[in-house]
């Protein structure tokens, strides 16, 4: 895994449990209940809520359901919130091979540096400007 899908992952990971301490808010359920409810430890479940480590999938579906919030509600939530704040998700192998096919082959992508005319008197030792 890449230094930024892990990051995203993390990310992720620390807004599904913010998108739960809201739903806690709303149904007026504390964490605490929660974790006796499920039979977790206090500390161990506040641990996956803020993400260290990552809440597994079937302490978060069990959450969910005991709080009575739809898990796709909050998994879309912090999936618009890691959006917005980082951006879709990008393929770095995808882009790597596309800066290499631009480096290849620079005229069939158009890049318009290629035709400034001050480039080329700049290349030829002109100041360009």
């Amino acid at each position: 895994m890449s230094y930024n899908e892990n990051k995203r992952s993390q990310r992720f990971a620390q807004l599904i449990g913010l998108q739960l301490k809201g739903a806690f808010q709303t149904t007026e359920m504390s964490q605490t209940e929660v974790a006796d409810k499920l039979g977790h430890s206090r500390s161990g479940y506040s641990r996956w809520i803020n993400a260290h480590p990552s809440m597994p999938f079937e302490a978060f579906l069990n959450t969910c359901e005991l709080i009575g919030v739809d898990p796709r509600e909050i998994m879309d939530a912090a999936y618009s919130r890691l959006i917005k704040e980082m951006g879709p998700y990008e393929d770095e192998s995808q882009r790597e091979a596309l800066i290499d096919r631009v480096v290849m082959d620079p005229e069939s992508f158009g890049v318009a540096a290629l035709h400034d005319e001050n480039k080329s008197r700049e290349s030829q030792g002109g100041e360009g400007r």
